[in-house]
C-alpha cells in the first residue's frame, strides 16, 4: 500500500476537461453547463493508496534470481501447463516451485495458512508427482512459528493489549486473512535477524507482498463506513514495524513513513463515520506525532566543525520541515475535535512542529559566531524553550504524573530504571509525556552547543545561571525518560507480581506495539543527550540490545551501537563537556 496524496476530486469530464468542478451532487454545474451527462465523483480514500504489490513482487524476483510468471504467460498468450513445465524440469533438475503455473503458486499460498495443513500437504504431494521440487523454506511450520513469535513478543502482554493468549480469541484481528499476513512477514523478518536466517528473511518478503496486495484490495474494494478500522490499522502499523524490524540504519525507513502518513489518511477519511471518534481522534494524533519523530532522526547533532560554522546538511524532505502536506489538514481535524482531556496534546504539537523547522533551518544554514543570523536562531530556541516549559506547567489534573517505588532490589535492575516507575491516568497521556520529553531534550541541546559554539551570540541572551538550569531540565527529562520505559516496554525479566504495578496505568492509546518504535528513538535522544550521568547511557543501551535480542528489531541493534560509541566518546580527551554523535552518511 503506497499512499500518493490527495487526488483531484472532479468529475471525469472536469479533469479531461483541465477546467475546474465545482463538486456539487449529483451532477456538477460545468456537466448541466454543456449539457453532458456528470460521470459523478471517485472515491477519495482508494485514490490515495496504489496497489503496488505486482511491482513489489517483480522486484523481489529480480533479487532473488526468480523467473516471473506472469510475464511468461503474456508473453506465450497461455500460462504453462504441467507436461510443458514437467519436461523442462526433468531437463533442469534445479527447477523449483518458483518457476511453476500461477495456478500451483496459488495453492502454495493458500497453504501457508496454518488452518490449512492437511490440503498442503496433499499439494505438496501433488506437486512433487508434475515434477516440482517444494523448497525447503517454504514452511508452514515457519510460517506458523513466526506467527506465534509475533503474537508473544508484540501482542501479549504489552499496554493496550490481552495480558494472555485466550482472550485473543474474540478478537476479530486476529482471524483476518489481511493481518496474519503481515503477523507471519514481521515474525519471519524478526526470527531471521535473531537467528541470521537469510531463508526466512526471503519468506518474509514473499508474506509482506501479499500483506501489501491484501490491504490495497481491501481499501479500493470497500467504501470508507465499511472498513474494519481495528484491523486496517492494526495492518498499516504492523507494515510500518515490519520496516522496523529490517531497518539498518539510525534513521526511520522511508517505508515506515510511508505507511504511518497512510494510516493518517485512513483515520480522517474514517473519523467522520466512526462511532467512538475519541479513539479515532488519538490513533490520528499518535500518528502526528510519529511523523515528527521520524523527521526528527535526520537532526541529531553532530560533531564540531571548525570556524565555528554548523554544516550544511540537507534532508530529502516530503513538505515543510520533512512532513506531509496534508499534515496541517490532520492537525486542524484533531484540534476541532479534541475534547477537554486531549486538548494538552493538540496544544503540544504545535511548539514540536515548531521544533521540527527550527532544526531544518539549523541544519541547511552556516552559522558564525557574533553575527545577527546566529543571534536570531539562538533567541527563536529560547522563546521556543519557554512555550515547552509553560506547557509542562500548566498540566494538572488527568495529565498529572505520579513517580512510584516499592522498595529496594524488587524490580530487576535492568529492567526498572533505579527502582523507580511512572503512573499515568491511561496510556495515551504516557505516550504524549514522552514525547514532550524528546523534544524538549533536543532543544536543551541545541541551546548547550549554540552557548559553546557562539559564545559571543549568545552571551548576551543566555546567563550562567540560565545554562544551567537548561542543563538541569535535560537530565531531568532524560531521567523520566528512563524511568517511563516500563510503561511502554515489558522487559523479559519482569514477573507477574512486578506488571501489577505498571499496570495501574490504564490502556487507552488504541495498539500497544505502535509505540515500541517511537520508544526505541525516545531512548536514543535520551541516551546520547550531554552532560548526563554515564549509568543513564548504559543503563538505556542495555534496554535497546534486550529488544534486539529478544524481539529481533535490527534498527535497536543500531541504536544501542550508537550509544556504544558515545559511552566510548566519553574517554577521550574533551571528557566533561557534551558528547555529540556524529551522524553515520555524512563525511
Amino acid at each position: 500500500m503506497v499512499y500518493c496524496g490527495k487526488a483531484s476530486q472532479g468529475c471525469q469530464n472536469c479533469r479531461t476537461r483541465r477546467i475546474k468542478c465545482d463538486k456539487v451532487r449529483p451532477q456538477c454545474a460545468q456537466c448541466i453547463r454543456v449539457g453532458k451527462p456528470c460521470p459523478g465523483y471517485r472515491d477519495q480514500l482508494s485514490l490515495m493508496f496504489r496497489d503496488e504489490s505486482s511491482k513489489v513482487i517483480k522486484r523481489a524476483h529480480q533479487q532473488w534470481g526468480v523467473p516471473d510468471t506472469s510475464e511468461q504467460g503474456e508473453g506465450s498468450g497461455s500460462s504453462p501447463t504441467p507436461s510443458t513445465s514437467s519436461s523442462s524440469s526433468a531437463t533442469s533438475p534445479t527447477s523449483t516451485l518458483t518457476a511453476s503455473p500461477i495456478s500451483i503458486r496459488r495453492r502454495l499460498a493458500a497453504s501457508q495458512s496454518p488452518q490449512s495443513a492437511s490440503s498442503a500437504i496433499t499439494f505438496k504431494r501433488e506437486a512433487l508427482e508434475l515434477g516440482y521440487r517444494v523448497p525447503t523454506e517454504i514452511s508452514i511450520n515457519a510460517v506458523d512459528r513466526a506467527i506465534q513469535f509475533y503474537i508473544e513478543h508484540y501482542v501479549i502482554g504489552l499496554p493496550d493489549e490481552p495480558k494472555v493468549g485466550q482472550e485473543l480469541q474474540g478478537r476479530p484481528w486476529v482471524h483476518s486473512a489481511i493481518t496474519r499476513e503481515i503477523m507471519a512477514a514481521v515474525g519471519l523478518a524478526s526470527l531471521s535477524n535473531i537467528n541470521g536466517d537469510k531463508k526466512l528473511s526471503t519468506l518474509s518478503k514473499q508474506h509482506y507482498g501479499r500483506a501489501l496486495h491484501n490491504i490495497s484490495s481491501s481499501i479500493m474494494a470497500r467504501h470508507v463506513p465499511e472498513l474494519d478500522l481495528d484491523v486496517i490499522l492494526r495492518a498499516v502499523v504492523m507494515m510500518a514495524m515490519y520496516e522496523v524490524v529490517r531497518g539498518r540504519d539510525e534513521k526511520p525507513a522511508p517505508g515506515a513513513r510511508t505507511h504511518i502518513m497512510g494510516g493518517a489518511a485512513i483515520l480522517t477519511s474514517f473519523l467522520p463515520f466512526h462511532q467512538s471518534q475519541s479513539e479515532g481522534l488519538r490513533g490520528l494524533l499518535q500518528l502526528c506525532f510519529s511523523m515528527i519523530a521520524s523527521t526528527q532522526g535526520a537532526f541529531q547533532y553532530t560533531s564540531p566543525e571548525p570556524n565555528n560554522m554548523i554544516p550544511s546538511r540537507p534532508e530529502p524532505q516530503t513538505g515543510e520541515g520533512g512532513l506531509p502536506p496534508p499534515f496541517q489538514q490532520w492537525l486542524s481535524m484533531g484540534a476541532n475535535m479534541a475534547t477537554p482531556k486531549e486538548i494538552p496534546s493538540t496544544e503540544l504539537i504545535l511548539p514540536v512542529v515548531e521544533l521540527v523547522k527550527l532544526s531544518g533551518y539549523v541544519r541547511s544554514q552556516h552559522f558564525i559566531d557574533g553575527q545577527q543570523a546566529t543571534t536570531d536562531m539562538i533567541g527563536t530556541a529560547l522563546a521556543l524553550d519557554a512555550q515547552f516549559g509553560a506547557w509542562e506547567d500548566r498540566q494538572d489534573g488527568p495529565w498529572t504524573v505520579i513517580e512510584e517505588q516499592v522498595s529496594d532490589n524488587f524490580f530487576p535492575p535492568d529492567a526498572v530504571f533505579e527502582g523507580r516507575y511512572h503512573i499515568y491516568t491511561d496510556m495515551y497521556f504516557a505516550r504524549i509525556w514522552n514525547h514532550y520529553r524528546w523534544a524538549r531534550i533536543m532543544l536543551s541541546q541545541l541551546l548547550i552547543e549554540s552557548v559553546q559554539r557562539f559564545p559571543s551570540s549568545s552571551s548576551s541572551l543566555i546567563s550562567d545561571k540560565k545554562i544551567q538550569q537548561i542543563q538541569d531540565c535535560l537530565v531531568r527529562l532524560v531521567r523520566d525518560t528512563l524511568i517511563s520505559i516500563p510503561t511502554h516496554y515489558r522487559h523479559p525479566n519482569l514477573q507477574p507480581e512486578h506488571l501489577e504495578h505498571f499496570d495501574k496505568t490504564q490502556g487507552g492509546a488504541v495498539i500497544g506495539i505502535a509505540g515500541i518504535p517511537t520508544l526505541l528513538f525516545e531512548i536514543k535522544v535520551a541516551g546520547v543527550a550531554p552532560g548526563i550521568p554515564r549509568h543513564y547511557r548504559t543503563w538505556a543501551m542495555g534496554i535497546l540490545e534486550t529488544i534486539w535480542a529478544k524481539m529481533g528489531m535490527y534498527q535497536s541493534k543500531v541504536l544501542s551501537g550508537m550509544l556504544a560509541k558515545t559511552i566510548e566518546s566519553e574517554g577521550s580527551p574533551e571528557r566533561g563537556s557534551p558528547v555529540w554523535i556524529k551522524e553515520e552518511g555524512y563525511p
